[in-house]
């Protein structure tokens, strides 16, 4: 009788357990599907390929000073940028070395996170589909359809619409 008692109470408390986590989940879920930020369509007239070229430059470290390895500055190749913006928020990146013409493809999505009447910003998360998830900030001016490009570790460098 005694384990009778002590099993039932358990079943009673572990099913009230059970059901209160399980109505909490619903909860978060739908909360969070909610206030999840489903990706925009550009404007058409802003959407289509931008290309830029980035000069070589020295990495620079945390402090903003030059990266130095076994006594040399550490020096980055030119790149060739050409994004392609398209619906639904997605974008392409093709970057070619200016050094050595080889060729690098990134997909991804974007985000518009700030829009006036002068002037876009648009945050363009990228991925290799392997190892490299870059992060691009294109800040375009409405009126000429050209503005600047801006990578998290990399100079800033103009592009402007080309199609």
């Amino acid at each position: 009788m005694k384990y009778t008692l002590t099993f039932c109470i358990f079943l009673i408390f572990g099913c009230n357990n059970t059901n209160t986590s399980t109505q909490e989940t619903p909860t978060r879920q739908e909360s969070n599907a909610s206030s999840e930020i489903k990706p925009q369509s550009l404007a058409s007239q802003f959407l289509g390929i931008y290309h830029g070229e980035q000069s070589s430059y020295f990495m620079k470290n945390q402090y903003g000073d030059d990266m130095i390895v076994n006594g040399n500055k550490v020096s980055v190749p030119g790149i060739d940028y050409k994004f392609i913006l398209k619906e639904n928020g997605v974008v392409n990146l093709q970057q070619t070395s200016l050094e050595d013409n080889s060729r690098y493809y990134y997909d991804g999505t974007y985000s518009i996170i700030q829009e006036d009447t002068n002037k876009l910003t648009i945050e363009c998360k990228m991925s290799d589909g392997k190892s490299s998830f870059p992060t691009y900030t294109l800040l375009i001016e409405k009126a000429s359809v050209k503005g600047t490009c801006k990578g998290s570790n990399d100079p800033e460098f103009k592009i402007e619409k080309t199609k």
